[in-house]
């Protein structure tokens, strides 16, 4: 079988800046684009706010426009996660209580009368639509979102 060969870029990933001070001060003064912050990023494969302080800590002068730019850029991306994780956490509370009614913590299925059977909430010590712990480490009514 054949080996596995690591790609240099994956390898770069992994290190530290102070490993790769000199050769992003190299980087930095041969560099001749237009985005010299994107291209830093895109290079060394780090996030917006490691490629800033780096840059600053090398001795780059961003100016006021372009540190605001780089700022909102990050805020964004935070509020753009947030609103990723709260949508996979509904997600997560709708799936689960997708086999629940007010009577029945888990329908296991119906009769031939159409009639639901299985396990109730008082069987299992909740209130109905009572949430889990090890959803989202918290133990709260989903009512209350």
């Amino acid at each position: 079988m054949h080996k596995k060969h690591q790609s240099k870029k994956s390898a770069r990933r992994t290190i530290k800046f102070e490993e790769r001070k000199t050769s992003s001060r190299k980087w930095i003064a041969k560099y001749e684009g237009e985005n010299i912050f994107k291209a830093y990023r895109k290079h060394f494969h780090v996030d917006r706010m490691t490629a800033y302080n780096e840059m600053k800590k090398l001795g780059y002068d961003f100016s006021d426009e372009e540190t605001k730019k780089i700022m909102k850029a990050e805020e964004d991306h935070q509020k753009a996660v947030a609103r990723r994780r709260e949508k996979k956490r509904q997600e997560r509370i709708e799936n689960f209580y997708q086999d629940c009614d007010d009577r029945f913590f888990y329908i296991a299925g119906y009769t031939s009368g159409g009639a639901p059977y299985g396990v109730t909430w008082e069987e299992m010590g909740m209130k109905p639509y009572q949430y889990f712990e090890d959803i989202d480490g918290t133990d709260e009514d989903i009512d209350a979102f």
